[in-house]
């Protein structure tokens, strides 16, 4: 495995970790807040389709599929994301919250894998 996928999937995994730091801290609604975390969402979507999957690099076949958990879930925590965003009932957000919470959980999980 190349040293370049390493450092870029150490790279999405600190981008995971930040955004994950940010909502977690959020513990009441804030719709300003999830459009503050979409944007990030965004950038960080953007980043593993970029440098990561649509590159050139050599990655072994069990990468290949750690990448494409990595995208189903990211997809679904664009879903968690919004779903976040129109929860008003302070017990949906809070479940939304939580799932969010564990889809980062698992996306770290798989970060880490990429990279043994």
């Amino acid at each position: 495995m190349s040293q370049n996928y390493l450092d870029l999937t150490h790279q999405l995994r600190s981008q995971l970790e930040i955004l994950q730091t940010a909502i977690a801290s959020q513990l009441e609604p804030s719709p300003t807040k999830v459009k503050e975390w979409m944007r990030s969402y965004g950038e960080i979507q953007s980043f593993f389709q970029t440098q990561i999957i649509n590159t050139a690099l050599e990655i072994s076949p069990q990468n290949l599929s750690l990448q494409v958990e990595i995208d189903k879930q990211l997809k679904m925590l664009g879903a968690d994301l919004n779903l976040l965003q129109t929860a008003r009932n302070p017990i949906t957000w809070q479940k939304r919250h939580q799932q969010a919470g564990d889809r980062f959980v698992l996306l770290k999980r798989y970060c880490e894998m990429s990279s043994e």
